[in-house]
Order: structure tokens, then sequence, then C-alpha cells
């Protein structure tokens, strides 16, 4: 019986190791591939209020829950984006143009302490494009979050954060410009690569 219950027990363990969201080995930090393609309209409205404050969608109160803080291990080259063929539709769609394009591998902060990276950090450097990055791990679901500002004819802000699902493509939108991300547990093989 000891035997049965050792047996089913080390088959649940190889389970939740092959899960995306299962917790990383103990001493390490799950690790995950962002990506992000921000791209504004080739012509914007001038039907909308730019000047309204933007209320902040998702982000909670301003309280710091503590944990660690997130870490960047790997600015990724563009040979290793995976959205290519999707900046390039971007672009011969004449409709948007895309304007930073930029994927990383880091670790993630808790839920709610709202401390993500500067696109600076991330190897953005677009005249007029400002902004932070969040990426937040909670029990159940992954967070991601834009604080961004994109000055053109006028100042356009995105401050959007919510829950995702691991390698979908998640969109957020603003009349005059937005973002397409997408963020990708990396298994522990794959890490121990990526240390190396």
């Amino acid at each position: 019986m000891n035997r049965f219950i050792s047996a089913t027990l080390l088959a649940m363990i190889g389970l939740m190791s092959a899960c995306p969201g299962s917790a990383a080995a103990p001493g390490t930090a799950a690790l995950y591939d962002v990506e992000i393609i921000i791209f504004r309209v080739s012509s914007p409205g001038t039907d909308e209020d730019w000047h309204a404050p933007v209320a902040g969608r998702g982000f909670g109160n301003n309280a710091n829950r503590g944990g660690a803080v997130p870490t960047i291990v790997r600015i990724l080259a563009p040979t290793d984006y995976r959205m290519n063929a999707l900046e390039s539709t971007l672009k011969s769609s004449g409709a948007w143009r895309p304007v930073a394009h930029a994927a990383w591998i880091q670790t993630a902060a808790n839920w709610g302490t709202h401390t993500g990276f500067d696109l600076s950090d991330l190897g953005i450097n677009t005249p007029g494009l400002s902004g932070t990055v969040y990426l937040e791990r909670a029990p159940i679901y992954m967070h991601l979050g834009f604080d961004l500002q994109y000055q053109g004819a006028e100042t356009y802000v995105i401050k959007d954060m919510r829950s995702i699902k691991y390698s979908d493509k998640q969109y957020f939108d603003h009349p005059a410009f937005g973002v397409i991300a997408m963020v990708t547990p990396i298994k522990h093989t794959e890490a121990a690569a990526e240390r190396q």
C-alpha cells in the first residue's frame, strides 16, 4: 500500500511540474518570457477627449504588499521574438504603425506590489513613448499591466492591469495606440539553459 501511495504522489508531482502555472522548484524563482508590440494608429480621431483622466483599471489600491522584487534575466534578440509575423501584419495594414517591439525573460512580482520595469530597462527607447510594464503573480492567476504614455498630437495613456492566460495574445486597447502582449512560462530545463 505504501508503494502505491508513493507512486501516486510521484506521478502527481510530475503532473504538477508539467503544468504552466505550477510553482518553481524550491529555491528557484519561476521565469516568464514576455513579449510586447506597442503600436499607434496612423490617423488618430479628433472626436475623443484626450484630457480626461485615466481611471487605471485593475491596479486597485496603491498599497505595497511586499515580496520579492522582479528581475530581468535577459533581453531577447529580435531573432527570438514570437510575434514577428504579427508586427509585419500591422506594418502592412496601413492603419497601424508599430513603434516598439521587445521581448525579455523575467521573474514576476507578487500580486498587488505594482513593481514593474521602465520601458528603457527593456531596451525600448522610442521618442514620445514612456511608462512601465508590470507582471504580477497571484496564487491562481498571472496579471499583466501597463502604465504607458505616448506623446503624439495629444498625450495618450494606457493604464490597465488584468489577469491573463499563458501564451495567449493579450490586447490592451486605446483609440490612438495599443499593446499586444504575450506571456509564456519557461520550463525549468529552459531556465537552466538561460542561466548558462
